[in-house]
Formats: structure tokens, sequence, C-alpha cells
């Protein structure tokens, strides 16, 4: 495609800019009455553009920000030879509208979660609000402004649910950088990397679930409790699709499939032992089922269904006070379990994490823990024996593998009681003093 496009100077000092567009068709943009300069700055932005089109790239930053700054009426005139979208496109409603209804590839709880930070990105910069006009300034005070958002029991938003708010914020404006629309992205400073909150991991001992699954109403909740407990599986996406094909009885193992992970090669599925203290539960569910019925778990299936609200309530149940991340801190605690007998690459691969996440995010230090390290007498170095200097044996004076430490030191020589003359401080030096005669310090004289 050729990139190159002209200006024409018409009468009374109206200018054309003139190009083929990738259809190889004439479009001419009618400038009416400019400069020279001005109609040569527009001939270098058509051609920027051409070339990104044609390689699939996005323009210089020079042309993005002469873009960000542009007339509405010359931006309007690019827009419509198709060089660029029209800005109406950037009214942040219906561009992340747009944005979310184009992403087939999204899972409907992903899709709830991107209309969640949508009404948070509405209620704050507003439906018709311009995404070009959004500085690092306004970006700062979004994430302010999520912070003081209040849930249900009046508590602020934690600073993870912030990140991850911010984290997809990010996405829509990064889309609308992609587009050329926007030069950059005024969230880019903003932290959203979520991080472990240590306060919020909790262990479950084993009495506790025990506890749990006694007050569990009937044979379908024990069996989530205990897939999520026992077998370490997300709820309720991996728990909920789980089939009876997927059991496989001889090698006492399950298909497990994940549509969080199944974005990544070869990470859509994966294969978890049946844990001896997990096979009751199933085979419970087995007997039950009469064989009918496609999924383990057959009830609680409906959307609207909060397996979480529920959860906690089966803990107050059994007089327990309900942790935080309910689900999340059972898997975690299965994880916990299990790296105390097995190695932590096969343990990552039952549970469906990167070592990496697992060491941030699920393992946790528990009493036994604590227990067996107290259980671990120290080794004390062995006493010597009374004879340890005695002379080995064949006459040898000294063993040769002893070190020059060991070695015993000569008594030490008594001091010469020979007075020493400390004029010269011959004894700070470590010297000894040229002793003093008898006859005085004058030398003798002869003839004398």
């Amino acid at each position: 495609m050729n990139t190159m496009a002209s200006v024409l100077k018409r009468p009374n000092g109206h200018y054309w800019v003139q190009f083929c567009d990738p259809t190889k068709k004439r479009q001419t943009i009618r400038l009416g009455k400019a400069s020279r300069k001005k109609a040569d700055r527009i001939k270098t932005v058509v051609e920027d553009l051409l070339s990104g089109l044609k390689l699939s790239q996005a323009p210089d930053d020079k042309t993005l920000q002469w873009l960000d700054e542009a007339e509405d009426d010359i931006f309007d005139k690019l827009a419509a030879v198709g060089l660029v979208d029209d800005r109406s496109t950037t009214r942040l409603l219906a561009f992340v509208d747009e944005y979310i209804v184009g992403r087939k590839d999204l899972k409907p709880r992903t899709v709830t979660k991107f209309n969640a930070t949508k009404d948070y990105m509405v209620a704050h910069f507003g439906a018709d609000s311009d995404m070009r006009k959004v500085t690092e300034a306004d970006g700062k005070a979004f994430r302010i402004y999520l912070l003081s958002q209040k849930n249900s029991q009046g508590k602020g938003m934690a600073e993870n649910t912030v990140r991850k708010h911010t984290q997809i914020a990010k996405q829509f404006f990064n889309h609308a950088v992609s587009r050329k629309l926007l030069r950059v992205n005024p969230l880019t400073g903003l932290p959203s990397t979520v991080m472990p909150n240590k306060e919020r991991m909790h262990y479950i001992t084993h009495e506790d679930a025990a506890a749990v699954i006694d007050a569990c109403p009937d044979a379908q909740w024990r069996l989530i409790f205990a897939l999520a407990r026992y077998g370490a599986l997300r709820c309720p996406s991996e728990i909920l699709q789980l089939r009876w094909v997927d059991i496989d009885w001889d090698k006492q193992e399950m298909l497990v499939r994940s549509e969080k992970t199944a974005h990544h090669v070869g990470q859509g599925s994966r294969k978890v032992p049946i844990f001896a203290d997990l096979m009751p539960f199933i085979e419970d569910a087995r007997e039950l089922s009469e064989g009918t019925g496609e999924y383990l778990v057959h009830r609680y299936r409906d959307e609207e269904s909060n397996l979480r609200t529920q959860l906690h309530r089966i803990i107050e149940r059994a007089h327990l006070k309900p942790w935080p991340k309910a689900f999340q801190n059972l898997r975690a605690s299965r994880a916990t379990d299990l790296v105390m007998h097995h190695p932590l690459h096969v343990v990552s691969q039952w549970t469906g994490h990167s070592i990496e996440t697992m060491r941030k995010f699920y393992l946790q230090v528990t009493d036994e823990h604590r227990q067996a390290a107290l259980a671990v007498k120290p080794q004390l170095p062995p006493k010597p024996s009374p004879d340890a200097n005695a002379r080995p044996a064949g006459g040898a004076k000294q063993n040769p593998k002893q070190s020059m430490r060991d070695k015993p030191r000569k008594p030490a020589q008594k001091k010469s009681q020979t007075p020493v003359f400390a004029g010269f401080g011959f004894e700070c030096l470590g010297l000894s003093g040229p002793g003093i005669a008898a006859e005085g310090l004058e030398p003798p004289t002869r003839g004398l």
C-alpha cells in the first residue's frame, strides 16, 4: 500500500491533503483556509497513520500527541476517511460496554467482575466522560475513591480488591491506547498487582473441618466442603464442573477442569488423586445419586446460589467463627498439608497453581509445624574421653591429625632477675634492655 500523501493548494488559500486508502481508493481531506505549514503537518500525520495501518502498529508518539491535541473538526475529518476512530467512541460507558461485549473469550464470572469495575468507573468519572481527558491525577483520585467504598459491614474496600479493580480498569484504557484513541494509559502508575495478605490467611484444622462437615445439611454440601478441603478444588468453578465420567475408580484419580487457567496452554485441566480422606464423600455421593445425573454436585447449581454465604451459616452452625476467604483458605489448608509429605512441584500440579503463587498466597505455618519444631531435641557434641590426651599407640609423641591449636603450650619461662633499664621504653617494644654492669653507668677506666 502506498503510504505517501500529497498537499494540493486550492484557490483562496485553501488546502487539500490527498492519499490512497488501504482499498486503493483516493481520499481527500479538505482543510479549508489554512497555512502551508499546517497542511504539511497534517500530511505527515496522514502518512504515519497510513504506515501504521499497513504494518498493523500504532503511530509514533509525536503523531499520537498531535491527535490528542487536534481540534475536533480536523479529527473528525481524519475519522471520516477511516484513519482514526471517531472521538465519540471514547465516551467511557459506550467504550467499555463495547469492549466487554467484544471479549467473547471471557468467562461469565469474569464478565461480572469487568462490569463491577465499569460501574465504579462510571460512578467516579461519569458515563459520558471523555477517556482522552483522564489524567494521571484523575487516576490517583480513582484509587482513593475505591478505597473509600464501604461494604455491607461498613468496612472499606480491601487493598487487594482495589488493586484488582485497578488492574481491570487498566485493561480498558490499554485497549483505547491500542486503538490509537489515547497516547498513554493514565492509570499506568497505579499499583495493580495483588499482594499476599497474611491477616486473611487461615488454616482450617482437621478438627474444625470435621465439625463443619457434621453441621452440613446434606451429602451434597458435605461433598462440596470435602472437595475444597481435602481435594484442593476451586469453588464453585471446579467443583460444579466435576462429572462422574471424570472419576477414574481404578487409578483413584479425578480429572479436574479449570476455567480459570484454561486460557493458558496445557492448563485447562489437571489430574488429582482422590485422597483417602476424600474418597468416602465421593462414594457416599455415588450411592445417593443412584447412577443418575451428570455432575457430582447436582444441587446448588443455580447462578443465584451464593455458596460462600451458605458456608458461613454452616460454619456458625458448627459453633465456629467464619474465616475470611472461606473456600480459598480451604484449598490453602490442603496445599499446606500436602507439602509436608510431597515435593512442592507435585503439589503445584495437583492444586493447579504455580510454585510462586503457592508460596505467596497458599502455604501457611500451622501449630503442627510449631509442635514438630519443639519436639526436635538439639544434637549436642559428644564429650571427650578421659584419655583423649594419652599418647597414641606405637610410641608417637603426637597424633599427626592433631591441630596446632591442640598442642600443649610450653610452660612460661621465668623472667630474668636482672634489672632492665626502662628509660628507653624497650619493654614497650617487647625487647630486653641492656643490663647494668656492676661498675655503674660509666665504662671502666684503665689504670684506675
